[in-house]
């Protein structure tokens, strides 16, 4: 190629090339992993409290570890894998998710892999809420304090026999590195407890186990209405994790 042709080759080459070079998309968050893969951390299931075979097997649906674990156990956390957190983020779905392994403490053996829901990106609560739609949420309460950020969903389900079962759930993140802190899924009817499950993330000083309150007598035809209700109180929880939000199934 002669010189006069391959300055001119190159300098519209150099003019050109912009032209293709793709626009990065501008920041709209300051989120990021408070965590590394391989960190540790200890919880323990502080209450357990089922008020029937039925109902177990109802919370074990929506949380499968329960099934392996007893009230007053520890259970060691590690964390296996981080998604890139992506400098543009535009809805729930582009969210990145961390997955956990749940192992005994005693023999680290797994009681199972991949969970999601342990752990959450730090430094941006308000852009989470924002992208969660939280607040346009009906029945979920925004927990945002200085140490914790989370939710509390609350709803009453009509039961077979006409009373109605109150159902609270409850998760708050540590704002330090975005670890699971509380979790509590608790269904009650006429004062009764059909449910009550406490799963905290554990330090030392901490109780196992905590008590709940004072039962009355449960009677057959609680439970059983409380079991038909348990059943409209999950088909409108799937609808609520559907929508992407803060309250979501552990162990998917």
């Amino acid at each position: 190629m002669k010189p006069r042709l391959l300055a001119s080759t190159l300098f519209l080459a150099i003019l050109i090339a912009p032209m293709f070079v793709p626009v990065l998309a501008q920041p709209n968050h300051t989120l990021e992993w408070g965590v590394d893969p391989g960190e540790e951390f200890t919880y323990v299931l502080q209450r357990a409290y089922y008020a029937d075979s039925n109902n177990m097997a109802f919370i074990v649906a929506l949380i499968p570890f329960l099934a392996e674990m007893q009230a007053g156990q520890k259970v060691l956390l590690r964390v296996d894998h981080l998604d890139l957190i992506e400098s543009s983020i535009n809805e729930s779905s582009q969210l990145p998710d961390s997955y956990c392994n749940l192992l005994r403490e005693n023999d680290s053996a797994l009681i199972m892999a991949n969970l999601t829901g342990f752990v959450e990106p730090i430094d941006d609560w308000e852009f989470l809420d924002e992208v969660k739609n939280i607040t346009g949420t009906e029945g979920l309460t925004l927990i945002d304090t200085e140490d914790y950020w989370g939710t509390i969903w609350t709803a009453v389900i009509s039961g077979s026999g006409g009373s109605d079962i109150t159902v609270r759930l409850e998760m708050r993140y540590e704002k330090e590195n975005g670890t699971l802190s509380y979790l509590r899924h608790k269904y009650t009817t006429l004062g009764n407890d059909l449910i009550d499950v406490i799963f905290v993330h554990w330090y030392p000083g901490m109780p196992t186990i905590v008590a709940g309150g004072i039962q009355t007598t449960t009677l057959m035809i609680i439970v059983v209405s409380g079991v038909m209700g348990l059943i409209i109180a999950f088909i409108v929880y799937r609808g609520i994790k559907g929508r992407k939000s803060v309250v979501q199934r552990l162990g998917e």
